[in-house]
């Protein structure tokens, strides 16, 4: 079994990263985290990989830190890491790719980005998911989530909020 482990996008990953999108895309629903979206809602078009990364590295400066949860050969799945709470966003946002749930990737993939998030002074960490997202929802209490509140956001949708000490 190989080691599954958090690593910043680079370029060499730019063929892994274009197969976990396309199947994302094709298997419909939302893609989390959203920052491996292709899509810019600046441009209304998707964008080249290189100006995706480069994206990537200006929010890594500024707003986010997006890590890829994987395998030398494989992107199971991403995690975006927010420097300040965005509301009912909480700090962090993350998605497994649709071949690779139901593995307990997700749980992992949380667990080692805890401790970046800890490095960053964040305390405690709030994650939010929605109410129906079984999966999600036993994620963060799997790692320590305690359910704080119900939240609604901006396009309606109600959100159990859980805190990380």
């Amino acid at each position: 079994m190989q080691e599954l482990k958090l690593v910043r996008p680079l370029p060499e990953h730019r063929l892994m990263c274009e197969a976990m999108m396309d199947e994302w895309e094709a298997f419909g629903g939302r893609m989390n985290p959203g920052a491996i979206r292709r899509f810019s809602n600046l441009r209304h078009q998707n964008v080249t990989c290189e100006e995706w990364l480069k994206w990537t590295e200006e929010e890594r400066r500024t707003v986010q830190d997006l890590w890829f949860f994987m395998t030398d050969e494989l992107i199971v799945g991403a995690i975006s890491i927010r420097y300040k709470s965005a509301g009912a966003d909480g700090h962090s946002g993350f998605g497994i790719r649709p071949s690779q749930r139901n593995k307990g990737y997700a749980t992992q993939m949380l667990s080692q980005a805890l401790p970046i998030m800890k490095s960053y002074g964040i305390s405690p960490v709030i994650l939010s998911c929605a109410r129906d997202n079984i999966g999600s929802a036993k994620t963060i209490r799997g790692n320590g989530g305690r359910f704080v509140r119900e939240a609604v956001d901006d396009e309606g949708e109600i959100l159990q909020i859980y805190h990380i000490e």
